[in-house]
């Protein structure tokens, strides 16, 4: 089969739907199938192909000052008719329901190509939308314009979709009880944290006397709505009971300047160090998750995080919030949680995190966790599914809005 995944935001931009797709791809590429991303067109990244055989199609489009990366296509339909039926593309695999996304369903439709979809970003929770909307008596008002004229407006355009945490596939099914939904989870390549694999250099933006279980440890995306500015507040309580304790926050996004601004305001410089951003392969293939104390992430926007699943694949605990997003990921048996948005059980639990005895089991436990993520089971699983949806076609099944 010839998949097409429509990738709303990608290089130079990376965030979490890059790396799973990319991930998915892979393991397609590597069962017999052929790969193209299409992808807003940007002058910062111009390869023809990555990851030795994905290829991509880069859309003609204007920037939106919505969020970094992302464009309003304007490249014609018919351009872009003609070009997937010169590739041959037998499924499109939308990533996210934004301007591309919505532009390809229709692009879709016109080429009688079937649809599946998969729901990762939670862009109506009120860190997201806060995001855009900026006041916060409109975020719930604006939550609702995200469900009525974003959500529902994509997904009944596609003939299934997915979604990578089960309480994510009920909203769908709640907000729209027609659509076909699957659980499916994001895969990861495992063979990457085997402890046989030979060890990189750690990054040489960290010091190296700072790796170690006094050091927490944050990687991701620097978006306001991923709350890293709550870890950076809650750590300035975890000193006061840890005076040795340290926290590397890995990434670079829009919220850089202001986690900067925080670290000057709060006298934090010889607590935590930002290293911009470091390549995944050096993240883990340097192994300095394994030698942290534990992972911590404020996020409640994430669907299922795949710093957080990278994490307990490379044995580390991780501290995240009790909501189900996360719990669904990190069972008790594998980090500690706390109150969402509330800084002084963030920083107990970052303190009980650095001191508790169950540490290491926890890690033990992390570790474990990591074959339900394999990439190419979760690859296995989508073939069926595009097998499904072409035999929907050929049986003359079509969703009611196209």
């Amino acid at each position: 089969m010839k998949i097409g995944f429509v990738v709303e935001i990608f290089y130079p931009e990376r965030n979490g739907v890059v790396t799973t797709t990319i991930n998915l791809a892979r393991n397609l590429i590597d069962l017999g199938h052929e790969v193209w991303f299409f992808v807003p067109e940007n002058k910062g990244f111009t390869e023809p192909a990555i990851e030795n055989g994905i290829h991509i199609y880069y859309v003609k489009g204007l920037p939106v000052p919505l969020y970094p990366g992302m464009k309003i296509p304007t490249e014609g339909y018919y351009s872009l008719i003609e070009a997937v039926k010169s590739i041959g593309i037998d499924i499109i695999h939308g990533t996210t329901p934004g301007f591309l996304g919505r532009f390809m369903n229709h692009v879709a439709a016109m080429c009688d190509i079937p649809v599946l979809a998969t729901h990762h970003t939670l862009i109506d929770e009120p860190q997201y939308v806060k995001y855009v909307v900026k006041v916060d008596p409109l975020v719930v008002p604006a939550s609702k314009v995200v469900w009525n004229d974003i959500y529902k407006p994509y997904f009944r355009r596609v003939w299934i979709a997915t979604a990578p945490a089960e309480h994510t596939c009920q909203s769908l099914r709640d907000h729209i009880p027609n659509l076909d939904v699957r659980f499916v989870s994001n895969g990861i390549d495992v063979s990457r944290f085997e402890e046989r694999k030979e060890k990189v250099p750690y990054p040489q933006s960290i010091p190296a006397d700072w790796i170690g279980r006094k050091t927490l440890i944050y990687v991701g995306r620097l978006g306001f709505e991923k709350s890293v500015d709550e870890i950076f507040k809650a750590f300035q309580k975890v000193l006061e009971s840890v005076p040795d304790a340290k926290l590397i926050c890995i990434g670079g996004g829009p919220a850089e300047d202001g986690l900067k601004a925080i670290i000057k305001e709060k006298n934090l410089s010889d607590s935590i160090v930002m290293t911009g951003l470091v390549p995944n392969e050096t993240i883990i293939g340097s192994r300095i998750l394994n030698a942290s104390g534990a992972f911590v992430t404020a996020s409640t926007t994430e669907n299922q995080a795949m710093t957080v699943i990278e994490a307990l694949c490379s044995s580390l605990p991780v501290v995240c919030a009790d909501v189900p997003n996360m719990t669904a990921i990190v069972g008790k048996d594998m980090g500690w949680f706390f109150k969402a948005h509330d800084l002084d059980d963030l920083a107990s639990t970052m303190i009980k995190a650095l001191t508790d005895g169950t540490r290491d089991e926890k890690a033990h436990n992390a570790y474990l966790s990591r074959e339900r993520y394999d990439g190419r089971n979760v690859a296995l699983s989508f073939i069926e599914i595009y097998k499904e949806l072409l035999q929907r076609k050929k049986d003359g099944w079509r969703p009611k809005d196209w």
